[in-house]
């Protein structure tokens, strides 16, 4: 407790002298001692405050990178799924067809639809909620008929939810899944317009890296090998020693392997 108290002293010492000092080049060397101590708390105080709110700044934009990441995940794993899902199907149904002696069509039957295929079960695309500014449950409808391989469906959602919440948090986000959907769905040239517009109205978005690595995979679809090189070179420039940088540079490799 001694301790304390000569601590105690020490440090109202040393802030009476900052406060003698402050007082003295602010011209209020008439405050009271009781007066400048109450006014070197309400400095240090709004100190505190300030460090507080960058510390929960800093927290909420951690979090909100460690949930797009889990997203990016959540959505490679479950298209790995859906890829073995689709060639189980596949070659169930050759297994099936080979049995049967290729008699399978006159005898009626016909392969199961793939999941993005119009004869799958209907899905109703997400209608405004009342008080939800960001549109966080249309969102992931939306993106969760992705996941499920409803790329048709998980189009007209996203381009729902853009028209619904233009302003919404998460926009930036279901920009960049629309243009995936476009992209599986081997709809290049709508993939192409729909990252281009990503990083032109959303700059700062987390999402343009990948954005750019998609523009080059999409020209390297369409076999614009020119385009396709620049916007990988461009990858590597922008995010140099990240996934995205690796992933384009295994690209450009592929393309001087094939000779284009």
């Amino acid at each position: 407790m001694k301790r304390q108290i000569v601590k105690y002293s020490f440090v109202i010492s040393s802030l009476l002298f900052a406060a003698d000092s402050m007082a003295v080049d602010a011209g209020l060397d008439t405050l009271s001692d009781k007066q400048r101590i109450q006014r070197l708390e309400r400095m240090l105080d709004s100190d505190v405050l300030r460090e507080q709110a960058q510390t929960v700044q800093s927290l909420r934009e951690e979090v909100s990178a460690l949930r797009e990441q889990m997203e990016q995940q959540d959505y490679e794993l479950e298209s790995m799924k859906q890829r073995q899902r689709n060639l189980y199907i596949d070659m169930d149904r050759r297994i099936n067809n080979a049995e049967a002696g290729g008699n399978n069509a006159a005898r009626g039957s016909s392969p199961i639809p793939p999941p993005n295929s119009a004869a799958g079960a209907a899905v109703a695309i997400p209608a405004v909620v009342a008080g939800d500014i960001d549109g966080q449950d249309a969102y992931q409808k939306a993106f969760a008929l992705l996941k499920e391989g409803q790329y048709e469906q998980s189009i007209k959602a996203f381009e729902t939810f853009k028209v619904n919440y233009p302003n919404s948090k998460y926009a930036d986000n279901a920009q960049y899944w629309l243009g995936e959907a476009n992209y599986v769905s081997r709809d290049y040239k709508k993939a192409l317009v729909s990252f281009q517009q990503l990083i032109a109205q959303y700059p700062e978005s987390s999402k343009n890296s990948g954005a750019h690595l998609k523009i080059g995979y999409v020209y390297f679809e369409l076999k614009n090998w020119p385009a396709a090189k620049d916007a990988l070179q461009k990858v590597i420039t922008l995010y140099p020693d990240s996934t995205v940088a690796k992933k384009a540079s295994e690209r450009l490799q592929r393309i001087k392997r094939e000779g284009h």
